[in-house]
């Protein structure tokens, strides 16, 4: 890289512009699934999230998933606005998708093909 050229920043936004739930019941299982999850794991190096977007990949902030609830084991808990996979060290162990009517074949099809490359369980709900 020349003196003249510099090094342009990607910007990975923290909103995708969707809503958080298609529906009170949808949010109501994506919300309870987190709280439940995070008491499990209370005290212990797990990261519980969700609705977050999700990078797989450097440098491509076209590629983002933002599942209702996951969990990554071996990482420290704490506020994050976006969870970047090389960034953390690691893809999420879990990620579940409280599935509706509107969203089932995008649940079950993008999101579970997304990762099956990495070691994350899907669940669909």
């Amino acid at each position: 890289m020349s003196a003249i050229e510099t090094k342009t920043e990607i910007e990975y936004p923290e909103s995708d512009g969707l809503p958080m739930g298609e529906t009170d019941l949808h949010q109501w299982w994506m919300i309870r699934i987190a709280d439940l999850l995070r008491w499990r794991y209370q005290g212990q190096r797990v990261y519980v999230s969700g609705n977050l977007l999700i990078y797989p990949e450097e440098g491509n902030n076209l590629r983002h998933v933002a599942p209702d609830c996951f969990v990554v084991l071996d990482c420290e808990p704490g506020f994050r606005r976006t969870y970047k996979v090389w960034k953390e060290g690691k893809p999420p162990d879990v990620v579940s998708e409280v599935t509706s009517s509107s969203t089932r074949r995008q649940d079950e099809d993008e999101t579970v093909a997304l990762w099956r490359d990495g070691r994350a369980r899907v669940l669909s709900l």
